[in-house]
């Protein structure tokens, strides 16, 4: 299938011209609700959390790190599941992400102490840390300049969902049934690896830097591409050049820099407030356990408008506008939230501070996979959300001391700080990438 340059269409270029299709809104769907079944895994640990502190009786310090052994354990993960996915396929490590969070979760529900609890729930954040990666960096394979960033965007507003799930089986189900009802409705997930298999073809562009040309070009047809098209397909030289010492260019090495630092304080501020919310509703304002979940659903919805606000800027405005609206204003935001003392005020204000950061979050997301060739993408992306995850386990466990020695609007101070650093780094380093393709940006 070798051509001449000048003669050979290549995998991008032919993703380039093609329309959505009804396989492009599959592959949506299918990353959609592997996103929300991460999220949704993810938060039930802050929503058990006041049940287990006071079955267990944990002090803030304990709770707070043993709401952060998830978080480490997406740590190891986005480190191992990025090179497998770019070694092995996007297909196959998604199913494996998925499949891997919800039997851990059904055994979690199982805990009986603090110790088996930490173990499953560690060992189940390796699974959930390679999820958000290999799912944007699939889909962000799947589509042409104009349609990428939106899809990216698309499959990012449903984290909130997963956030408004959680909430809402928390308010429901936990009063009757307890904590451990949240982690057997974990174990629903692996049902869609049926999906997977039917629905979930492979990247064409992995398959393209792997010099599978042929299986490209039927995944190609399935995305609506014609055989005449395909006739003269080549190999993308780019591709066939990269490797994880890609990364050590100087350009790459910069772009590593933005995604690996705007993750880490970004998500340092975010999964610190997120994950304590609950806790400081119910036991700093002192809420029952009905009202605090109550409040955090509002919340929760009010996370999907953000998600969904992000959804319509991010094609019309750019990339960056998403870390000055999200970050920027939340970092103001956060400081004035915490001077309110009225509970029934508090729940408006983490409503627009919700608001705002989930925008910021999506950006993160939306951002980071049009840095790197296909070739390393999974990777780079995996390592720059991993930086992320060492913030958003240790953040748990500072804001725990904040609480404990009830230092509180030292946790609001902390998140305006992380967020506007993560706003400098983009103003700095970043490059908007709107409405240019991965070729020209050098991520092909």
């Amino acid at each position: 299938m070798s051509k001449t340059a000048e003669s050979a269409a290549t995998v991008g270029s032919i993703i380039e011209t093609l329309p959505l299709t009804s396989t492009h809104y599959a592959i949506l769907v299918i990353a959609a609700l592997g996103v929300a079944f991460d999220s949704f895994d993810t938060y039930i640990v802050s929503y058990a959390m006041p049940s287990i502190t006071a079955e267990w009786k944990l002090d803030a310090v304990i709770t707070g790190a043993l709401a952060s052994t998830g978080i480490w354990g997406m740590f190891f993960g986005a480190i191992l599941w990025g090179p497998l996915a770019d070694r092995v396929g996007r297909r196959v490590a998604f199913a494996g992400t998925i499949l891997g969070f919800a039997a851990l979760s059904g055994f979690t529900a199982y805990s009986r102490n603090v110790y088996e609890f930490g173990v499953l729930r560690f060992v189940t954040g390796t699974c959930l840390g390679g999820m958000i990666p290999i799912s944007t960096a699939l889909v962000s394979e799947y589509m042409g300049t104009a349609q990428r960033g939106r899809a990216v965007a698309f499959i990012t507003t449903v984290w909130p969902l997963g956030l408004l799930a959680a909430a809402g089986c928390s308010l429901w189900l936990v009063p009757q049934h307890g904590w451990r009802i949240l982690f057997l409705l974990g174990v629903i997930p692996a049902l869609l690896v049926v999906g997977i298999r039917r629905k979930l073809p492979e990247s064409p562009r992995w398959l393209s830097s792997k010099g599978k040309l042929d299986e490209a070009a039927v995944v190609l047809q399935r995305l609506g591409a014609s055989a005449s098209s395909l006739r003269s397909l080549g190999e993308d030289d780019e591709q066939k050049r990269a490797s994880f010492l890609f990364l050590l260019r100087s350009e790459y090495l910069k772009r590593f820099a933005l995604t690996a630092g705007y993750y880490f304080f970004a998500y340092f501020g975010y999964y610190g407030f997120v994950l304590w919310l609950p806790s400081i509703l119910a036991n700093v304002y002192h809420l029952s356990l009905v009202t605090t979940f109550t409040y955090t659903l509002v919340v929760a919805a009010a996370a999907v408008a953000g998600r969904l606000t992000a959804l319509y800027t991010v094609e019309r405005f750019g990339r960056k506008q998403l870390f000055y609206v999200g970050f920027g204003l939340g970092g103001v935001v956060a400081l004035a939230f915490g001077t309110i003392s009225n509970p029934h005020w508090l729940v408006w204000g983490a409503c627009v501070l919700s608001f705002l950061y989930e925008q910021g979050v999506a950006g993160t997301v939306v951002w980071t996979p049009e840095f790197y060739p296909s070739e390393v993408r999974a990777t780079a992306v995996s390592w720059s959300t991993g930086a992320g995850r060492i913030s958003a386990a240790v953040s748990p466990v500072v804001f725990g001391w904040f609480v404990k020695t009830q230092n509180y609007y030292d946790i609001y101070v902390t998140m305006a700080v992380m967020f506007w650093i993560a706003v400098a780094l983009a103003v700095t380093l970043g490059t908007e990438t709107r409405g240019r393709s991965l070729a020209e940006l050098g991520a092909a």
